[in-house]
């Protein structure tokens, strides 16, 4: 009864803007043993291990729908944010729980590291639809991806110096080095591995590849994690490389993990809602609230503007970003499952007021995404960096069977100022490994033949050879298509540009 009411919130999250971790969570707290429900649920241990087995599968599917060339722009920026801008991230949030709150000055930081990252779950849910340009999406979504572990190296040596009185600053950064270098590397090896194995292994049952795809991924966590190495950027970096290789049986694999991380999302939210008392947190309320504007306010902005300004210097003005970007990408920094997964350790190490560290990280998180949640797409919009994004088509066309390794089929959706629309399908100038499958217009099929005249709002569905195939440049809009060569690859309008365009955003890509 839980799961499905969880599954129709996530009708009235997309529609109001509100992450639906906030209500997976809220579901929880009404079944908990302060809610009407009343399940007694208490088991911390348990919660952290389905914590962290969901957030694998989250990370894994948000590398599967991450496009490697966004990847690619943003790792840099991205990479730094998660590093340095994490470790300021806790500093400030740190320095201000020790002036807030009774914590001493270790606990205040071991509270700033549990605060300090993004959260994968709620940005790849909440960035959808919202307009942010590529360019910004990008950053945020690779940030959330890589910066799991160094929070967590900093929550685990904050608590084992906590427990034993010792900080040992010198192994915590040579062990984020080794453990990120080591997911990284294992990561993207395995996941290729993966990738021959789908594409060699005549399977008679097509059902089992998802499942093999998955079963291999949480092997590479795991396999990880044995090693020395961060398993949660290993299952990230697998999921990017097996989601943009050339893939057999690329749409089954997808759609099942897809499912499997938002069972996750449900199942890691409601038993983290489960452990919450909230009569116990209107005792730290004050706190939580001004901890929270410190977070919003302070903390993410001061590593946002400055881990950003130093990359410019580094870069001597590479990398660039203006003060309306570096404010949506401040804002935009959505908490989610990860702090509260992280608040766990403490209780697990037994530390004094490891309970008021709970309860203070759940309202922030809970609040700031609230907050976050609901604004994040006008301020968007009042700092002129909104995208129009087309609308998505409401027919799928899938490649089913024993599919040619690679094949894809797009959704472009064409914009008035579209260069088809008015065209014949005869004068397009098409790419020798393009075809035009099918139309879909005013909710009904149109059989593309060459006399066939586009219109604008038309669907048109494309077959490639190639999972990251670009648009062609005969549906771009013209104010595109005449600064692209006929090969070059592109993303999304560019955020100066306004109004519907042909994108391939939506495209899905459909394997046997």
């Amino acid at each position: 009864m839980l799961a499905i009411a969880a599954i129709a919130s996530t009708r009235f999250s997309a529609r109001f803007g509100v992450p639906a971790l906030v209500l997976f969570v809220g579901l929880g707290v009404f079944a908990g043993s302060s809610g009407p429900l009343g399940i007694a649920f208490s088991d911390y241990a348990l919660a952290y291990d389905i914590g962290l087995l969901a957030l694998a599968v989250i990370l894994y599917s948000g590398g599967m729908e991450t496009r490697m060339r966004l990847f690619q722009v943003a790792i840099v920026p991205a990479g730094l944010l998660a590093t340095m801008g994490t470790v300021v991230n806790m500093a400030v949030i740190g320095l201000a729980a020790w002036w807030l709150t009774p914590l001493d000055l270790i606990r205040s930081l071991l509270l700033g590291a549990v605060l300090a990252p993004t959260d994968a779950a709620a940005l790849f849910s909440s960035l959808k639809g919202r307009g942010l340009p590529s360019r910004l999406r990008g950053i945020l979504e690779t940030e959330s991806g890589t910066n799991v572990p160094m929070s967590l190296l900093m929550t685990l040596s904050l608590s084992i110096a906590v427990s034993t009185g010792e900080v040992d600053a010198s192994s915590l950064a040579v062990g984020v080095i080794i453990q990120l270098a080591l997911g990284a590397i294992a990561g993207v090896v395995l996941a290729r591995l993966l990738v021959w194995l789908i594409n060699h292994l005549r399977l008679e049952a097509y059902g089992l590849y998802p499942i093999l795809a998955l079963s291999r991924g949480l092997l590479i966590y795991a396999v990880t994690n044995l090693i020395g190495g961060n398993g949660f950027l290993a299952a990230y970096s697998a999921g990017l490389v097996v989601g943009n290789a050339r893939l057999a049986h690329r749409h089954a694999i997808a759609t099942f993990t897809e499912a499997l991380a938002w069972g996750g999302q449900i199942l890691m939210f409601m038993v983290l809602g489960l452990l919450v008392f909230p009569e116990r947190l209107l005792t730290s309320l004050g706190v939580s609230l001004g901890i929270t504007a410190v977070v919003l306010f302070l903390a993410r902005p001061l590593a946002v503007f400055g881990t950003l300004g130093i990359l410019r210097s580094l870069s001597l003005g590479r990398y660039t970003f203006s003060v309306a970007e570096r404010t949506l990408l401040s804002w935009a920094g959505l908490k989610g499952a990860v702090p509260i997964i992280l608040a766990i350790i403490p209780l697990s190490f037994g530390i004094p007021g490891a309970e008021y560290v709970f309860n203070v990280v759940f309202v922030a998180v809970i609040v700031g995404t609230v907050i976050q949640g609901f604004t994040l797409g006008p301020l968007a919009q009042r700092l002129g960096l909104a995208v129009e994004e087309p609308p998505r088509s409401p027919l799928r066309l899938e490649l089913g069977g024993d599919a040619p390794i690679g094949a894809t089929v797009m959704d472009v959706y064409l914009g008035a100022d579209s260069r088809a629309v008015g065209a014949r399908i005869a004068d397009l100038p098409l790419p020798g490994d393009v075809v035009i499958a099918a139309v879909l217009r005013d909710g009904q099929l149109v059989t593309p033949r060459g006399s066939t005249v586009f219109r604008a709002g038309d669907h048109v569905y494309l077959i490639s050879d190639h999972p990251d195939a670009p648009t062609p440049t005969a549906f771009l809009p013209r104010r595109l298509a005449a600064k692209a060569a006929p090969d070059a690859p592109t993303e999304e309008p560019a955020p100066e540009g306004g109004g519907q365009a042909a994108s391939a955003e939506g495209a899905h890509v459909s394997q046997a």
